[in-house]
């Protein structure tokens, strides 16, 4: 089978609408390049930070989509954007981004690792000898790579609760869940009944495979579903904590839903900087509480939200 691929190279700062525009179209998967072999190793091993380099898959028919992906970067960045387009094998679509994706820490504690080098002797070494925890992750084409500022936002925050010994929750929910690795990151905190979901059905099988890959403690619980905010498993059961790692124009667009997740507390990325006052605000007029924490990192945010 043959599939359509883009190589899109735009400013970092659009990527957010972007992301949302390639959500809307409901394309087959896309990642962000986020290692190049290319560039000047000095600079921290090859990561882009400058801008923002997708790859982005269409069926071969889906013309439509891809002007939409044009149209776009014509209107939005006209001089500072290209794309690239070409017909590959499923082979090919499923291997590319191996080429771009190394181990790397988060925090103190946290390794990522890629489930293709999980037993490389080297690999092991990164992280065995200093207790690490490895999350073992092949995002394929589901968000989440660990690299995004939004998700390592939350696993830097993880990691510091647990290192304070605060990190106390049995059981949570992960609201589009992507790759599944802030779930297995909360698996490996000790949070032992996960529930996540995402409405990509790639993510989905990427989120089970990849909990598969590690290993937990016995009697630990994790379900995933293809689905948006509202489900019913996020009103009808209780949690601990939820997280949410999804762009301000989808939680504004579902803040009814977001509202009635039976959680006390919230952890949300995915917010930039200048929606994170709006965001706040409407987080007190439909979940009244208070922010316990905040951090900023490139222009997105986490937050950590405690509920009245």
């Amino acid at each position: 089978m043959e599939y359509r691929e883009l190589k899109v190279n735009l400013p970092k700062e659009l990527s957010d609408s972007f992301y949302e525009l390639l959500d809307s179209l409901q394309c087959a998967g896309y990642y962000e390049i986020l290692f190049d072999g290319e560039a000047p190793k000095e600079k921290e091993q090859g990561l882009i930070r400058d801008n923002t380099n997708i790859r982005i898959y269409l069926q071969t028919d889906e013309i439509n989509k891809e002007l939409k992906i044009l149209i776009f970067l014509k209107i939005h960045a006209p001089n500072n954007s290209n794309a690239e387009s070409r017909n590959i094998e499923t082979r090919d679509y499923e291997e590319a981004y191996k080429e771009y994706y190394k181990p790397f820490p988060i925090g103190k504690k946290l390794w990522v690792i890629p489930t293709w080098e999980k037993n490389e002797p080297e690999t092991i070494k990164l992280w065995k000898p200093n207790d690490g925890i490895p999350l073992f992750i092949n995002p394929g084409v589901a968000f989440g790579t660990g690299h995004h500022e939004t998700t390592k936002l939350i696993l830097e925050y993880l990691d510091e609760l647990y290192g304070k010994g605060e990190f106390q929750f049995s059981s949570a929910c992960d609201v589009g869940t992507g790759s599944g690795i802030l779930s297995i990151g909360l698996a490996k905190f000790g949070v032992s009944k996960i529930f996540a979901l995402d409405i990509d059905p790639n993510a989905v099988k990427a989120a089970w495979s990849n909990w598969t890959e590690n290993e937990y403690p016995k009697g630990f619980q994790f379900s995933v579903e293809e689905s948006g905010i509202d489900n019913p498993k996020l009103s009808d059961k209780k949690y601990d904590l939820a997280i949410a790692n999804i762009t301000y124009a989808v939680l504004s667009q579902n803040i009814r839903n977001l509202a009635k997740i039976e959680a006390p507390r919230i952890i949300f990325s995915g917010i930039i900087t200048e929606k994170k006052d709006q965001f706040l605000s409407l987080l007190q007029s439909h979940l009244p509480g208070k922010l316990l924490y905040s951090k900023e990192w490139n222009e997105w945010w986490v937050l950590d939200w405690l509920r009245n």
